[in-house]
């Protein structure tokens, strides 16, 4: 009897969580499949791409092979490199060794992290051109570009279609914990415009949960299981520990420069204006040396880079300032987790941090929160605004995201606090007033409209844009 894969694995044990984003994945098969294109599954590690890939094989294909880069053999490897010149051999040996049968057009190759080894990447114009079988790969771009004078030299724009997968977002938990009906009143309350009143509390008890655990599936599928915050920490640092020994494997990459970075973030994010200021790794860094560090780290999806934009258009990137830059976690929960890793799992404390009674900086979580929902969303870049006095260079306006709606820019601020002041949006819709919709204030309250100002309960975040 084969041995079971992660997906069967997850439905035996009740942990399969359904994503939205397989609808993408089926568009790629009806469509772009046929025109002999492969499907590219981006993201971190752990966050659920190879599962999504079995699920596809087992549902939509008649058979599959996975190859997991991270652990086949030498001589798995040696058939990218010596056998492609003869693909009925290529495919012949690989449905001996995987002990699968192959059928034209009804099967699915999975290359899984992808990024792991090169050749197998180069290769797939080769299986492609061949077009007997669909192509998925997964992985993240780290290590897969080379940069230099030939940047480009293992990216297939033309015959790749990419889906990025990030953790999951707070629709797919409600889902996932079987809470239909609030899943349900959310969608119709956001969609009619309205508070939500006597339910924000439920809601908002359930979205702090979903904040903490975070939306890495082992994490979230722990949680829902056992309610064991202490198994769900667990997890979640094991996670973060994968991610320091990925660091300390590159050979392109200062490794120390990854580690540096990566562990200043929940500082950097507590501070005021949450910039990342090389000057706190050492007195003595400079942006052309860590800049392929931070590169990495963006191109691993571990991290979610947002820029100075000194001018809001519709295109905020040709305003960029790339020095002046934000860096958020790729998830919430690993957030938490990253900032309190000197502290011993204890169930009390967690709990504390979930429901606020340790009164810690809410602001840079809930920061880090809107930039995760904007990602999943699609944006690629994120962009903030500020204005500084030219004499004093203290800041006078500050917008936390630039957010294109119908081709204007929604300035979004975020609110942690219940004493908040507004002036840095109003003068944003003062200043810019032709080019801007309607602000958005994110924060822990209900539903309103005040001065042309859409104020959104954190939670419904996802719903509203």
């Amino acid at each position: 009897m084969d041995e079971l894969d992660e997906y069967e694995i997850a439905l035996q044990y009740g942990e399969y969580i359904e994503r939205d984003v397989y609808l993408s994945m089926l568009k790629w098969k009806e469509e772009d499949a046929r025109e002999h294109k492969c499907l590219f599954l981006r993201g971190a590690r752990r966050v659920g791409k190879s599962c999504l890939a079995l699920e596809f094989a087992h549902k939509e294909y008649k058979s599959f092979i996975k190859i997991s880069f991270d652990k086949a053999s030498e001589e798995i490897k040696n058939l990218f490199i010596n056998s492609l010149e003869n693909l009925d051999s290529f495919y012949d040996q690989l449905s001996i060794a995987y002990n699968k049968k192959l059928y034209v057009g009804e099967t699915l190759i999975i290359l899984d992290e992808i990024q792991l080894f090169k050749p197998a990447r180069q290769a797939i114009k080769t299986l492609l051109l061949d077009g007997r079988f669909d192509i998925l790969e997964t992985g993240s771009l780290a290590s897969i570009i080379k940069r230099g004078d030939n940047q480009d030299e293992y990216l297939l724009p033309s015959e790749e279609i990419k889906i990025d997968i990030y953790p999951i977002t707070f629709k797919e938990y409600l889902r996932a914990a079987k809470k239909d009906e609030m899943l349900s009143f959310i969608e119709k309350t956001c969609d009619n415009k309205k508070p939500f009143l006597a339910a924000y509390r439920n809601i908002y008890k359930e979205f702090r949960e979903y904040l903490f655990v975070g939306g890495m599936p082992k994490c979230v599928s722990t949680f829902l299981k056992t309610k064991n915050l202490v198994k769900v920490e667990k997890e979640k640092r094991s996670i973060i520990e994968l991610y320091r020994d990925d660091f300390a494997k590159q050979k392109n990459v200062n490794s120390l420069h990854l580690e540096s970075i990566f562990n200043l973030i929940p500082s950097e994010l507590s501070n005021h204006d949450k910039r990342f200021k090389l000057s706190h790794v050492s007195s003595n860094a400079r942006i052309r040396e860590y800049g392929s560090a931070f590169r990495w780290l963006k191109d691993a999806y571990i991290v979610n880079t947002c820029f100075n934009s000194t001018d809001p258009s519709v295109v905020p990137v040709l305003n960029a300032n790339g020095d002046d830059v934000k860096a958020y976690f790729i998830d919430t929960g690993l957030l938490y987790s990253l900032s309190f890793m000197k502290i011993d799992e204890d169930e009390l404390f967690l709990k504390s941090l979930i429901y606020d009674k340790l009164h810690i900086n809410e602001g840079m979580y809930m920061e880090n929160y809107v930039a995760q929902v904007l990602k999943t969303k699609g944006y690629k870049e994120l962009f903030f605004y500020e204005k500084r006095d030219e004499k004093t260079f203290k800041t006078i306006m500050e917008i936390d995201f630039l957010y294109i709606n119908n081709r204007k820019i929604s300035p979004i601020e975020v609110k942690s606090s219940d004493n908040y002041s507004l002036a840095s949006i109003k003068k944003f819709k003062t200043k810019f007033d032709s080019k801007i919709a309607p602000g958005i204030v994110v924060h822990d309250g209900d539903y309103k409209i005040e001065d042309n100002i859409v104020f959104v309960p954190i939670f419904a975040l996802d719903w509203y844009l």
